[in-house]
């Protein structure tokens, strides 16, 4: 049952950011989305209410929370057997392929964020995600780790994240150049007081 009800949700997220995309629009009434998804009204009304409109931020967590889990297990996979990269280099390349994940749905995070009138960085807090992703990145890089030193990691991490955010919004086309060179920056930039701290080491 319990998987069931996942493929209906992810069936209605795939339907609701098809609509997004194809149509740039952003209010989608619930007839539309049972239509393109091919999910019957009964099964659709387990999970959203027929008479809303507004289903972004029930589809944004769903969204965000699969494609956060296969960066994960990719990441997982990638680095696996890298006895070479320094820390660095491994966050890098975990929100690097963050960012890839997110990319086929720039131009509906582009929508839903200007509708909402809604900063960039405030979008994807609101889901309560990103701290999430974060921590588990930490863990796979560096594994069991002082948790005041994970703390203060996470916290610019999340705020380097999304700041680059910012930037990923005005790329256009599948373009991510000016995104990671963001990111390069900004995770020089930390990684440098890091270590001067002691927070960080290669």
């Amino acid at each position: 049952m319990k998987k069931n009800i996942e493929m209906i949700k992810w069936k209605l997220c795939e339907g609701y950011f098809s609509i997004i995309g194809t149509n740039l629009k952003d209010e989608i009434t619930f007839d539309e989305l049972i239509f393109v998804s091919k999910v019957s009204g009964k099964d659709a009304e387990k999970i959203i209410s027929k008479n809303s409109k507004d289903y972004n931020f029930i589809f944004l967590r769903i969204l965000i929370s699969k494609l956060d889990t296969q960066t994960l297990n990719e990441f997982k996979i990638d680095i696996n057997e890298d006895t070479v990269s320094n820390t660095y280099e491994k966050i890098l390349e975990g929100l690097t392929l963050r960012f890839e994940s997110f990319l086929p749905y720039r131009q509906s995070f582009k929508i839903l964020s200007q509708r909402s009138n809604v900063k960039a960085q405030n979008f994807l807090r609101l889901l309560e995600k990103n701290c999430s992703f974060v921590s588990n990145l930490l863990d796979i890089v560096e594994g069991r780790q002082n948790q005041t030193r994970k703390a203060l990691k996470s916290i610019a991490l999340n705020i380097v994240f999304l700041k680059a955010v910012n930037i990923f919004l005005t790329e256009k086309g599948n373009s991510l150049d000016s995104t990671i060179r963001f990111l390069d920056k900004d995770l020089r930039d930390f990684e440098d007081l890091g270590q001067m701290l002691g927070i960080i080491k290669n």
